[in-house]
This record gives C-alpha cells, structure tokens and sequence, in this order.
C-alpha cells in the first residue's frame, strides 16, 4: 500500500520525506546553477575609478578651449604636461568655473575620475586658487587628418568612472542629462578607426569639437546619445589629448 501524508499525523511517511528531499536538493542545485549562468553572461565591470571623498590637490595651468582642462606639468619633463579634463560637481562642466583662469597657473582640489590612461577632476569650486600670473600654453593642436570612427557617443564624466557602466542603452537619459549640463561629450569606438586610406589607427577616447574644433552645443548631440553610430570626422591631438572634429548636422544612426 502507498503511503502518503495525513495532516494530523507528527511525522510524514519515510518515503514520502525521502522523496521531498531529493526535490528540495533538486531545486536548490538548478538555483545555483541558473544564478551562476546568468553572473557569468554579465559583462564584467570597467576597470574605472572614482575617487568619491578623497580630495587631492592639483597645481597646473587652466586652458578652457575646447572644454576646460587642467595642464599639470610632469616633473623632469618640461615640454610635456599631464591633462586632467575638468568638471563641476553634479550633472555639470566646468565652463563657467573655470572662465575667469583661463591661461593662469592655480590650485585647486578635486576628486580624480579615470579609466583607461584618461584622467578627470571633478572640481571643488571654493578650492580655486590664483597660483601666478599668465602662463605660456605652449601645446599645438595637430590636424592628423580625416577618419572613419565607430562607437559610440558617451559622456566623459560618468564614463571615466562615476557611473559603473557609463555606456549604452542603460545610461542613455543620465548621459543626456549630462552632456546638457556641459560635460564633454567623448566616443568610445568599437572599432579601429581609419584614415582616408583605410589605414587603422587603433580604438580608444576621443574628445568631440565642433566643426570649428571648439566645444560642442550642450543639446546638439541629443539624438545620437548611447547610440551605434559611424561617423567621419578629422582627427587632431593635442599632447596626449585625442579629439575628434565632427559636424553634428551630417551624423547619421547606424544602419544596424
């Protein structure tokens, strides 16, 4: 005769228990299995940093052009300069902080931002300090020529580490939000970009100017946010700053 449970009995049936284990152990295994399936098909997080409460201290010359930067100089080299890319705290470039400094040696503290040899400070606007008079920028900007560039359009804040991950669908409203408010808006390729002569020229970060190589209308790229795109664009450097010049009138989505 089978056996199966009766409420009001102390204990259940010996086989009955037996089999309600092994479903038990069944389902817990198949649990685990599916969570460990699903974390391993996750993309692992960017190898990015902010440095949220801990203040450090720059010295170095503003230039606002095309977005604010910082040139801090490198110790024994004199000819070249670390650029750290500048912002204000929150959803905000650093445009109107820094105005007053352009060309001007100063101190400042600020919170660093980086990924990837690409380094930011978020500034702390009382901190801002007259260091000396007008500094010599000696930095040209070199024209390396037209490319082809695929990616995608990002803002550089929480990309370089403030958000974990800073790109894609994901992120697109809080990049909106933040490249209105005046963050610098870079382009993160997924490919090798290419010269007129289908040469590569490898992937990375690329700052976007105007057609003018200045800063970029905060809403002009709207559009075009956490988007595959392929754009063409002239390639400048200046120290180890890589721009691209784009006109924002001729980009169009990707066709995939």
């Amino acid at each position: 005769m089978s056996e199966f449970y009766i409420g009001y009995l102390p204990k259940v049936p010996a086989v009955l228990a037996g089999f309600l284990r092994k479903v038990i152990l069944g389902l817990g295994l198949l649990t685990a299995l599916v969570a460990l399936v699903l974390v391993s098909a996750q993309n692992p997080f960017a190898n990015s940093t902010f440095e949220y409460g801990k203040l450090r201290s720059f010295e170095g010359v503003v230039v606002t052009q095309p977005y604010p930067i910082l040139r801090v100089a490198r110790p024994g080299e004199a000819a070249e300069a670390e650029q750290y890319l500048l912002v204000a705290p929150g959803k905000h470039g650093a445009e109107n902080l820094m105005a007053n400094f352009a060309g001007h040696q100063v101190r400042l503290q600020g919170q660093l931002i980086h990924r990837d040899g690409r380094s930011m400070v978020e500034v702390v606007p009382s901190s801002i300090q007259l260091a000396s008079s007008l500094a010599a920028v000696s930095e040209a900007t070199r024209d390396l020529g037209p490319v082809t560039a695929t990616g995608e359009i990002v803002d550089s804040k929480c990309y370089l580490g403030v958000m974990n991950p800073g790109s894609g669908k994901v992120h697109r409203d809080c990049a909106a939000r933040c490249l209105s408010g005046g963050i610098p808006p870079i382009f993160i390729t997924t490919a090798d970009i290419t010269t007129a002569n289908d040469t590569p020229k490898g992937r990375g970060q690329f700052v976007l100017v105007g057609p003018d190589g200045g800063a970029l209308g905060h809403d002009s790229l709207r559009d075009f946010i956490a988007e595959p795109i392929t754009l063409s664009a002239e390639l400048l450097q200046r120290g180890d700053l890589h721009f691209l010049r784009i006109d924002p009138k001729t980009l169009r989505h990707d066709g995939n």
